[in-house]
């Protein structure tokens, strides 16, 4: 058994299901705003503040689809699609 902790929950890694909540509560928290750092940079020119985040929300919902179709296979279910589709009128 391989365990992770994400904010301060320990996960099992084998779990998908599991790390699939453990961080979409990660990115609930980044949607409001929190786990970012604000810092600010001075010099004689002028002064620039900068938000710096741990992770992209993109690599953070690409990892989330993942681990729901990991999820959905695990429990029985099918795979999500993410296919778009095209219709074409004539």
């Amino acid at each position: 058994m391989n365990m992770v902790t994400i904010n301060g929950v320990a996960v099992d890694t084998a779990d998908p299901c599991a790390l699939y909540q453990a961080l979409y509560a990660v990115k609930v928290r980044r949607l409001a705003g929190e786990q970012v750092t604000e810092t600010e940079i001075r010099s004689p020119v002028g002064q620039r503040r900068i938000q710096i985040a741990s992770v992209s929300m993109a690599d953070l919902d690409d990892e989330l689809n993942r681990l729901a179709d990991a999820c959905s296979k695990k429990n029985g279910g099918k795979r999500r699609r993410y296919a778009k589709g095209i219709r074409w009128d004539c």
